[in-house]
């Protein structure tokens, strides 16, 4: 869901999911269960390795007692927040990342953390503040587009602009943070901005049939029919192009800008 937010994730192979239940498997499990308590790093080796087996279940109790045995420490905690975000936990990444600001309230990794989580969590409001603490301190591609989606979603256009040209910047090859960015100029009502941006991304390279029919939404959002007919993709049907701009246009409409543009995520591909 960014505005084409897509968390980065990575996929395991499949057959790795089998290791654990052999010996190596069951040698790592073992080394959790001896180690002592206090040996944080030693949970951590032990809680990575089976993770590493694809065994991102297993992992996660190991995790937590090597933050249970960090006396203090934010960096465990964070690195249990990140293994519960990896599961799927977003409620328990969240809580992690808390407990690790608690402890060191710049923590760069657990304002990342924890922005990421509540964004992911659909709680836009809460995630910009972390966000715009953390985006200028590590001024990483992924912290200014993940902090101009929460700015978006919460109808704070203009930031959000300035968001993702800084992510762009960081990331010029990158067509789904210039699309976000054409997006989020167009919901200002730049409009020379958001189709300039909107046009560089449909004649780059990679460009896809998603990008030209996002670039259709972009002329809906600034009125613009007859621009966005002539800019529909291929396999697009003049009905499905009719519907699309008409659903954009509605959302130009809405007066609210946190209704206009969680409507504009319901469209967007």
């Amino acid at each position: 869901m960014s505005i084409l937010f897509r968390l980065t994730s990575c996929a395991v192979p499949i057959f790795l999911g089998f290791v654990l239940a052999g010996c190596a498997g069951q040698a790592l499990l073992d080394a959790a269960a001896s180690t002592e308590k206090s040996d944080q790093d030693g949970l951590t080796r032990v809680a990575s390795d089976v993770e590493a087996q694809g065994q991102i279940t297993a992992a996660l109790p190991i995790y937590e007692r090597a933050a249970a045995a960090s006396s203090g420490d934010a960096g465990a905690q964070v690195r249990l927040g990140d293994a519960y975000t990896r599961a799927g936990k977003t409620d328990q990444a969240i809580q992690a990342y808390r407990a690790a600001l608690a402890l060191a309230p710049d923590n760069p990794d657990a304002l990342l953390g924890l922005g990421s989580a509540q964004l992911k969590a659909g709680d836009a409001e809460a995630a910009v503040t972390p966000l715009a603490k953390v985006a200028p301190i590590i001024k990483t591609m992924a912290a200014y587009n993940r902090l101009g989606l929460a700015q978006t979603l919460t109808g704070q256009f203009a930031q959000a602009h300035e968001s993702f040209d800084a992510a762009s910047a960081l990331a010029p090859d990158d067509l789904d943070i210039r699309t976000n960015l054409a997006l989020a100029a167009a919901l200002e009502g730049q409009e020379t901005k958001a189709i300039d941006v909107a046009r560089s991304v449909v004649t780059s390279p990679g460009a896809q049939a998603r990008h030209r029919r996002n670039l259709m939404i972009v002329y809906g959002l600034l009125g613009l029919v007859d621009e966005g007919r002539a800019a529909a993709p291929k396999g697009l049907s003049t009905n499905e192009a009719k519907k699309l701009l008409a659903r954009a246009m509605a959302i130009r409409a809405i007066s609210d800008a946190k209704a206009r543009a969680k409507a504009l995520g319901t469209i967007i591909s």
